[in-house]
């Protein structure tokens, strides 16, 4: 089971991207799909986090250079 949900609000989206600016500092940044079917700018959202495991370092590596080709990094 995840922790405590840390709410937030969208701030934008921007090339696929949406921009969460959470209520405790910070931001969040995912996929657009990954939303809401009509989540928009201004929407109050909700992130809940759970971990899975812990990953190893090849896995780590791929994310890495996945995200530099894709320009989020």
């Amino acid at each position: 089971m995840g922790g405590p949900a840390i709410r937030g609000i969208v701030d934008r989206v921007e090339d696929g991207i949406a921009v969460i600016l959470l209520e405790e500092g910070g931001r969040v940044y995912l996929p657009a799909g990954r939303l809401p079917p009509g989540t928009r700018a201004g929407a109050l959202v909700r992130v809940d986090l759970e971990v899975e495991g812990q990953a190893d370092p090849e896995e780590v590596a791929a994310l890495i250079d996945h995200l530099r080709h894709s320009g989020h990094l």
